[in-house]
């Protein structure tokens, strides 16, 4: 058997840090940063537990790579997603059901990014409000420049963006649970889906177009 070239090796690497990284979610959200050892994610992974500090020197470089690949990732679902060529208030409407769907059918990803937002300044001490502004940059603020064209188009009420935005988000927030901790049954998921994106809608839509 001829050996590895450069590139093999490189991709090698890459799918083995993508396995510790989608291992340590579970422990993540079960734990919580300061709860979770670096043991506990290479056994997830399947790997020993000196390899993981092959990849990553400690635990804080760990965490931080962690929530970078994961913060970069969901930036890049919401572009997509946002970047679709349809009305803004149908792109509102998409964006609230992929969230509901995933609150359904990949709780264990919704906690963690909503444990993602709280842990931040643990893992990136000084240098957060650089992260949290990049962040926002690229996940948030694609969702206040929708809302913006909605406003454009008709077809919500005119308001501030960014507080119509928090408006939005803290009404999703609240009913994301209910479909995470199984207390909407999956039969019913799909009315119950309908009925939160009509009620979330109708305080801001502008019935007169």
């Amino acid at each position: 058997m001829s050996p590895r070239n450069s590139e093999q090796n490189e991709q090698i690497r890459n799918e083995r840090i993508h396995q510790i990284l989608y291992a340590a979610v579970g422990v993540y959200v079960e734990k919580g940063y300061k709860g979770t050892e670096m043991g506990e994610i290479a056994e997830k992974a399947g790997i020993a537990r000196g390899l993981i500090y092959y990849y990553f020197k400690n635990k804080k470089i760990f965490f931080r790579e962690f929530f970078k690949f994961f913060m970069e990732m969901a930036a890049d679902s919401i572009q997509s997603r946002l970047a679709e060529d349809i009305e803004a208030l149908e792109k509102l409407k998409m964006n609230t059901r992929f969230y509901l769907e995933m609150a359904l059918n990949q709780p264990t990803f919704l906690k963690f990014y909503v444990k993602l937002e709280q842990d931040l300044e643990l893992v990136f001490e000084e240098d957060t409000p650089g992260v949290r502004s990049e962040y926002y940059k690229h996940a948030k603020q694609p969702l206040v420049d929708v809302f913006k064209q909605a406003m454009y188009e008709g077809k919500i009420k005119q308001s501030d963006p960014k507080v119509i935005v928090n408006v939005y988000m803290g009404a999703l927030t609240g009913t994301l649970d209910l479909f995470a901790d199984g207390r909407i049954p999956k039969e019913a998921s799909e009315q119950a889906t309908e009925q939160i994106i009509n009620l979330i809608f109708t305080g801001i839509q502008n019935k007169e177009r």
